[in-house]
């Protein structure tokens, strides 16, 4: 395997590993994002396998987002800063793992990603959780009774997660991709096989979609480069945007930190309509394009 394959299988070792299934709804007072709706954090005993995070006062029908996290681990912890963040401006997140309170028991993997064992979490999780919601959007008595937007949808993974998300990307019920620390690599490498990817995945692509890069210090930089050059042959709207800050983002910062805001406005800009959020990509003077942190790239067919 190349060198640079296997520094990619070492950085997707970062993450958590869950120990516990929950059966009982549980709550976390923290963290609630800065948002206007301030988010709360549980599991559902219906779904234990994910963890929901919500504006705690469901008013309007809110846009989905759908989440997988770095390493494919069972669990979202390490993200839960951003994701709440995410929620309290008006979005339903469903991250793949249980809720839980307190970082995971870590197991060490072997040196040689080869001897890996399975991963532990699956891209079909995702479509379990928008599938869940679709019935609790139905049902009455649930507090998501006509209060999600079925109709948007966003696919979104770190690193591992990152690539779940492009092979959930083609499934007609999504919206847009965010692709955040990540990118494919070639045909055959076995992170592809486990994914149960191929690169032409990208010719099946309808939904616009955004990749969000830490810099070339990102071990994920390379990979996204070539899915870039890729995109530029395709007709549906894409972005590489890069912030020096490395594979591990700064998700697990206060409200997921700097580079948190740039996934954030994509998603207000493609579930939302938001015009400020349309201004943070388009247009010569655009938020990110002045933006001293961000590097951004564009393609927009006519």
């Amino acid at each position: 395997m190349p060198s640079t394959h296997r520094q990619v299988g070492a950085v997707l070792t970062i993450g958590i590993l869950s120990s516990a299934s929950l059966v009982t709804t549980l709550r976390a007072a923290e963290p609630t994002g800065s948002g206007p709706e301030p988010a709360i954090v549980y599991s559902d005993e219906s779904l234990p396998t994910h963890t929901i995070y919500r504006p705690e006062h469901l008013r309007d029908r809110y846009p989905v987002v759908l989440w997988g996290n770095g390493s494919c681990v069972n669990s979202n912890f390490g993200y839960r800063e951003f994701l709440a963040e995410v929620a309290s401006h008006g979005f339903i997140v469903a991250a793949i793992g249980p809720y839980r309170d307190s970082p995971a028991p870590r197991t060490p993997r072997p040196p040689d990603p080869a001897e890996w064992p399975p991963f532990e979490t699956h891209y079909s999780q995702m479509f379990d959780a928008l599938e869940w919601l679709a019935g609790e959007n139905g049902r009455p008595g649930s507090p998501f009774h006509d209060k999600v937007a079925i109709d948007k949808v966003a696919v979104m993974g770190h690193s591992c997660g990152g690539l779940q998300a492009v092979k959930a990307g083609v499934d007609p019920r999504v919206t847009t991709v965010l692709v955040l620390n990540s990118g494919m690599m070639p045909d055959g490498d076995q992170y592809m096989v486990r994914h149960e990817l191929e690169r032409s995945i990208l010719d099946e692509m309808h939904a616009p979609i955004a990749y969000f890069i830490g810099g070339e210090s990102d071990i994920a930089y390379a990979n996204a480069e070539v899915d870039w050059q890729a995109l530029q042959g395709l007709e549906i709207a894409a972005i590489n945007a890069n912030m020096d800050v490395g594979h591990g983002g700064t998700y697990d910062m206060p409200n997921g930190g700097p580079f948190g805001r740039g996934p954030l406005a994509w998603l207000e800009w493609q579930l939302k309509g938001d015009t400020q959020a349309r201004a943070m990509f388009v247009g010569d003077e655009c938020g990110l394009c002045t933006d001293s942190e961000w590097s951004l790239r564009r393609h927009f067919p006519e």
